[in-house]
């Protein structure tokens, strides 16, 4: 393979900065935060459509799991940055095909232990099966991809949750000759908390 160095865009940097920002501040939590249960926190499922005008259509459906990690950063008042992992698995949809997509990625959340509001924010990498659905071409089947959403916990220990998700190969490792649409979901899930 021949790889070389291509600038980034504004957007590509922008989205790059995102993710940086969210694993500094993972790597910097456990220096200052306290020590927190950790262990799986939720499990559940997202259907998404997608924003913005492709080729073909998308839409997405993923099982996914998140395991809070054992550190966290709280005010007194228990509102704070809890740092955690997620890794999902799914179909994506589009072109009259249908392909797996996997995902491992970090995120934090800002919220309140038990019930109530989270806000959440994060990065991942996502494995395709294929890079072509239809006409549209993702030019790669390895997926750089970032989120931010919002979730609410009920005291049933049932969670509903909305995230804008994007999708991409950021053309990091390859030539600025490789297809980079990239792809933009709303993302509509329903979770069990543990």
């Amino acid at each position: 393979m021949n790889y070389k160095f291509v600038p980034t865009s504004p957007m590509r940097k922008k989205a790059l900065m995102f993710i940086t920002t969210i694993l500094m501040l993972q790597l910097f939590l456990p220096l200052t935060g306290t020590a927190a249960e950790g262990g799986w926190q939720e499990v559940g499922g997202r259907f998404g459509v997608q924003a913005g005008p492709k080729h073909e259509y998308f839409h997405l459906y993923e099982a996914f799991a998140v395991y809070e990690l054992p550190w966290d950063w709280r005010l007194s008042s228990g509102w704070g940055l809890a740092p955690q992992l997620e890794t999902s698995a799914g179909a994506l949809v589009g072109g009259n095909e249908t392909g797996f997509i996997g995902s491992l990625g970090t995120g934090l959340a800002f919220n309140k232990p038990g019930n109530g509001i989270a806000l959440e924010a994060g990065g991942n990498l996502n494995l395709l099966d294929r890079r072509q659905f239809g006409r549209q071409d993702f030019g790669s089947i390895l997926m750089w991809g970032a989120y931010m959403g919002v979730s609410y916990r009920f005291t049933s220990r049932l969670g509903v949750g909305y995230r804008l998700q994007h999708l991409s190969n950021n053309r990091i490792l390859y030539t600025s000759n490789t297809p980079n649409p990239g792809v933009d979901m709303h993302m509509i899930g329903v979770s069990w908390h543990f």
